[in-house]
């Protein structure tokens, strides 16, 4: 089996490669400009974690395949939109957990069949019938209704019968390691060819979509893709998720024919890593690097991590300046949209920008 996914990437056209290797080298030059970069306050990536985390448990849910229709009306309700840092019920705070778990404890956790099992019933404990089918592989036909049972096509896109899933499953887990630890192909494309069959295979009764997205963020973490955890991938993939369904249903569809075409999948899977890359790197880019801050200002950013919010007398006592330097200090990190002031007067204080 691992000669067949082998075979897909090698089958790759000579034409699709300049468009592959031009969006594979945009998310590799950002991956070692994260890691050279001038370092953000820690704090600062703290709080953009936290964002993060929330911001793609709500965008998971919202792109459960629904850039294909799933019901006879050809679409499905939408959902409520949540306020700003609030998470929609119990599936996406169960999302938000794990989603956490990876990004805190990613290194200690090599991909298994054993994970991936671990991981489901922890996503799909959020209620008693997901409970029942979490942590086990699909024992029954999928209920998808995103292939129509009759459709020529759908006879290309049927999933593994149950009591295939676990032998495959476990040849694609085999095979994904050994290539990610491996450099016959790039781990990007590695990841896409595991995502790929992974979706067709549709191990789980519920929460295939879901899983992919927390394995993505495994696995490239796990490649060096360090700031996985400061954008949001599962957004990148909401924004364009009708092209994002529509490129992996048309790959999929010819998985099996002599010469198979991931082009359309591996194209929008590296648009959305674009994307991804893209958005966090503007908002670097406006963030005053924590190096590039004076001694004194990087001292009174620390002082927030203790007290929260500070006054000129405090700073001033604290780090032993003259009350006019230790303003002027605070004035200049409020330009630098990293402080806010309240108040004015005697009464001023300052707390940390949004």
């Amino acid at each position: 089996m691992g000669e067949r996914f082998d075979g897909r990437l090698r089958a790759v056209s000579p034409f699709a490669w300049p468009g592959l290797l031009s969006r594979i080298s945009e998310i590799d030059e950002f991956k070692g400009w994260w890691l050279g970069r001038f370092r953000t306050a820690p704090a600062t990536l703290g709080r953009l974690v936290k964002k993060v985390v929330v911001q793609s448990a709500n965008s998971s849910i919202r792109v459960e395949w629904s850039g294909v229709p799933r019901h006879p009306s050809g679409s499905r309700p939408a959902p409520k939109p949540s306020t700003p840092g609030e998470l929609r019920p119990s599936p996406a705070a169960a999302y938000a957990q794990l989603l956490k778990e990876v990004f805190d404890g990613y290194r200690g956790m090599p991909l298994s069949a054993e994970l991936v099992l671990r991981l489901h019933a922890n996503l799909m404990g959020h209620s008693s019938k997901g409970a029942a089918q979490g942590g086990a592989w699909r024992a029954g036909p999928d209920r998808s209704l995103l292939f129509p049972l009759r459709a020529v096509e759908s006879i290309t896109l049927r999933p593994s019968e149950p009591e295939k899933i676990p032998s495959e499953m476990e040849a694609l887990i085999r095979w994904a390691n050994a290539r990610l630890g491996s450099r016959e192909f790039h781990p990007l494309m590695v990841t896409a060819g595991f995502l790929l069959e992974f979706l067709a295979i549709r191990p789980f009764a519920e929460g295939n979509g879901r899983m992919s997205r927390l394995l993505t963020n495994l696995l490239l973490l796990r490649r060096g893709y360090a700031y996985m955890p400061y954008a949001s991938l599962e957004k990148a993939v909401e924004e364009r998720k009708a092209e994002y369904y529509l490129a992996l249903r048309k790959s999929q569809s010819s998985m099996c024919l002599q010469r198979p075409d991931m082009t359309p999948w591996l194209t929008a899977f590296l648009d959305a890593l674009r994307a991804q890359a893209r958005e966090l790197r503007t908002f670097l880019e406006g963030t005053p690097p924590e190096s590039r801050l004076s001694g004194n200002q990087a001292a009174v950013m620390g002082l927030f991590e203790r007290h929260g919010v500070v006054t000129n007398r405090l700073v001033a006592g604290t780090l032993n300046l003259p009350r006019e330097t230790s303003k002027q200090v605070l004035n200049r990190l409020v330009a630098l949209n990293l402080l806010e002031r309240i108040g004015a007067g005697r009464a001023t204080r300052y707390r940390r920008a949004d």
